[in-house]
């Protein structure tokens, strides 16, 4: 794809900060899994609150508020949202995108819901019952980096397209 000129392109290991793992701790923990995403509006239902002792063993994606989720598991689907609270462990059938300093959180979250990015990402899918990436296909992905000025203003287009959206939804339902 043709890019402006005051934009690059960047692999996902250049944008993203490292993973991190974590154990669950203390009575109870935050947890975030798959079914805990509403892929419909993108966003966390609500999440799941799970005695440690009972902790899955695929709870160990350590996450902060603003990092977006990006499900590795049928990517196809959709199940990206935006962390909205601190101290949450998330599966590891997440790639935890959280910027290094050279992504607006929510340039990330709306590049990552991007059909150039799920369609990449879907083309290296493997396995029948559960198609599944891996992290090092996010992390070599090729990402399209425009400076953060430009990346802010996107964002305000973006959800200034949405409030559009929601308000003709509204009436129809009304």
């Amino acid at each position: 794809y043709k890019i402006p000129n005051s934009w690059c392109w960047a692999k996902g290991n250049m944008l993203f900060a490292p993973m991190q793992s974590c154990s669950p701790k203390g009575n109870v923990f935050k947890y975030i899994d798959i079914d805990t995403i509403d892929n419909k509006n993108n966003s966390i239902k609500s999440v799941k609150v799970v005695p440690t002792k009972e902790a899955p063993s695929r709870a160990s994606r350590f996450t902060k508020r603003d990092d977006t989720l990006f499900s590795m598991v049928r990517p196809y689907l959709r199940n990206i949202a935006i962390v909205n609270e601190d101290d949450c462990i998330a599966s590891t059938g997440f790639y935890v995108c959280r910027t290094n300093g050279c992504l607006d959180d929510k340039y990330c979250f709306y590049m990552m819901l991007s059909s150039y990015v799920v369609d990449g990402l879907n083309a290296f899918m493997k396995g029948d019952n559960s198609p599944s990436i891996n992290k090092g296909h996010v992390e070599s992905f090729v990402y399209p980096l425009p400076p953060m000025n430009e990346q802010k203003r996107i964002v305000i287009e973006v959800e200034k397209y949405f409030r559009v959206l929601d308000k003709i939804k509204e009436s129809l339902t009304a």
